[in-house]
């Protein structure tokens, strides 16, 4: 298993958002959503979420919207606590993050607010059991730096993201979306298409792949802003891993997890 430092979810106008993996987030009704809203931002809870950042923020007090994101109820304390992570982006720079989650716990009636994570912004999380009984998520996002994007999957522990780092199981790269080449002068086509759970077996299903473009495509693209984008084929690839109650490791026999190289074709002609 690779340990990275904290990744970022960043998407821009021409990277989709994550969503091959279940989505494990509850909708909840907008009184209730209000009630955690006001722990997080006390006066200042806008219908998206708060229009100032929280003092836990690493921005705080500053007048900016942070945006809810989701909600994901679980076991995360304890096998018996009754938590919640919220969710949101904005209030943090792209060092650290350009959001966070706040974890709360059941509290007689109410809810309290225990732990807040610059790191814990993604809401495209599926909760597993831990062997200890509670509940960990298995998240996909996206990173993005300097039109290379990389799109992974991770084992994320609320309230222990900062201290650990990111647990990143599998990752594709990505520089068509941007128009740009590689280092070595490809260009890379990657994206994750499924991701399933079998019992304690994740299924992850990609699509890869990578050629030598000439630069005069690529400088068209980016002309055209990124309306003539070059085809990379790509190879649907098939990889499974084996959840262990705690880390999600590799099964032995999987494909190689470089892009192969393939072959380019033009941009369809626009309309």
């Amino acid at each position: 298993m690779r340990i990275a430092a904290v990744f970022v979810l960043f998407c821009s106008a021409y990277a989709a958002e994550p969503d091959a993996i279940p989505y494990d987030g509850t909708q909840i009704s907008p009184a209730e959503t209000q009630a955690f809203l006001e722990k997080i931002c006390p006066g200042h809870v806008i219908a998206a979420g708060c229009s100032v950042c929280a003092a836990q923020t690493g921005f705080p007090n500053n007048v900016e919207n942070w945006q809810l994101r989701s909600i994901v109820f679980g076991h995360f304390l304890s096998p018996t606590s009754e938590d919640a992570l919220v969710t949101g982006f904005g209030c943090e720079s792209h060092a650290a993050g350009l959001g966070g989650g706040f974890l709360f716990t059941k509290d007689g009636a109410s809810w309290r607010k225990v732990w807040y994570g610059a790191s814990e912004a993604e809401d495209h999380c599926k909760k597993l059991t831990a062997a200890d009984g509670r509940d960990l998520l298995v998240c996909e996002a996206q990173d993005m730096h300097q039109g290379f994007a990389d799109t992974f999957l991770y084992v994320m522990v609320p309230g222990k993201t900062e201290e650990n780092g990111l647990n990143i199981f599998f990752s594709v790269d990505d520089s068509l979306g941007s128009c740009v080449s590689l280092p070595d002068g490809a260009v890379e086509s990657g994206s994750i298409e499924s991701v399933s759970f079998h019992g304690t077996r994740i299924v992850v299903v990609a699509q890869v792949g990578k050629a030598i473009v000439p630069q005069k495509v690529l400088e068209d693209c980016g002309m055209s802003n990124f309306q003539r984008k070059p085809i990379i084929t790509t190879v649907r690839r098939r990889y499974e891993f084996l959840f262990d109650g705690q880390n999600v490791t590799p099964i032995p026999g999987n494909p190689p997890t470089e892009a192969p190289v393939t072959s380019w074709s033009p941009a369809t002609r626009q309309k």
